[in-house]
């Protein structure tokens, strides 16, 4: 058994189909031994990348982006989510139809202490629906428990949280339901698996295992739906039933979360780039070649 490192940026049901793969023995199978943390804080994930304590980060891959245009060059191997699981909550109960310039003229809180990517894709998919992003008052300078604290408290029109945390919220009547960001927003790789070029020539090998075992739990859970994750559920989210789980997973796979390959699709990384140029996180477009590194994806074809 070879160990393969992720350090996780998170602990999400978007992330699902890696869950489902260890649980099933998947990565057993491709005699890979997967140990996956959370660093505290998770950028510490990219500083473990370069001491050799970590072999790939999972995460947002604005940041591979980002960093390729600036600082590191940072390639991605592999994707989790074509959909953002995000939940945008309203302080009071809208009528009508679903429209993005309900949020024109209100202050929209959106984490900022964990990673850009709430904002990039919420500015993004409001700009694409038809909505002013100069007009909206958004509210990105502070961490996820900040503006739920906040937000509880009175503060703020609309927030964009985790579904586990909308579900709370909903059912305690702090909030209502304006949109799933799953089924309004448009495809984009959300998550991804993402390393140095110089790990993933180096461990290549390991990296096409890792994704052979990541596509067989991706295929697994599309076949099976939540159901199949109800032992994850109850594990890893105490706080929301298992029933409650089971409906989000079922949701996602009707939405689209999860697409049928662990390809990162060039028209997905064309999208996602045009919101961090919105978002003025990234001056112009980068080659797709430069950002993606899809043979670990190749060789999971064909085995």
């Amino acid at each position: 058994m070879t160990t393969f490192t992720i350090a996780a940026t998170g602990l999400s049901m978007n992330y699902m189909p890696q869950y489902i793969a260890e649980e099933q023995g998947f990565f057993d199978e491709q005699k890979l031994k997967l140990c996956s943390y959370l660093p505290d804080p998770w950028t510490k994930g990219l500083d473990d990348l370069e001491n050799g304590q970590a072999d790939v980060v999972l995460g947002g891959m604005w940041l591979p982006m980002i960093y390729c245009q600036n600082i590191q060059k940072y390639t991605s191997v592999a994707k989790i989510a074509s959909k953002c699981p995000l939940v945008i909550l309203s302080r009071e109960k809208i009528s009508g139809s679903f429209d993005w310039k309900n949020l024109e003229g209100k202050r929209v809180l959106v984490s900022g202490g964990d990673g850009a990517g709430h904002y990039l894709m919420t500015v993004g998919s409001a700009r694409e629906g038809g909505a002013d992003p100069n007009k909206i008052r958004f509210i990105h300078d502070f961490s996820t428990a900040m503006i739920c604290d906040l937000f509880e408290k009175g503060f703020g029109d609309f927030i964009v949280v985790q579904p586990d945390t909308a579900h709370s919220m909903i059912d305690r009547q702090v909030g209502f339901n304006f949109c799933d960001l799953t089924r309004k927003g448009s495809n984009i790789p959300w998550s991804v698996y993402y390393s140095l070029p110089e790990i993933i020539e180096d461990k290549l090998v390991e990296f096409e295992k890792f994704a052979v075992g990541l596509q067989k739990g991706t295929s697994y859970l599309l076949e099976h739906g939540g159901k199949a994750c109800s032992s994850i559920i109850k594990n890893n989210w105490p706080t929301i039933s298992v029933e409650d789980g089971i409906k989000t997973i079922d949701l996602f796979i009707k939405e689209g979360m999860w697409t049928p390959t662990i390809n990162i699709e060039s028209q997905e990384v064309d999208r996602w780039q045009d919101y961090l140029i919105l978002g003025d996180v990234l001056d112009r477009k980068i080659a797709y070649d430069k950002l993606v590194d899809n043979r670990p994806y190749l060789y999971s074809k064909i085995n």
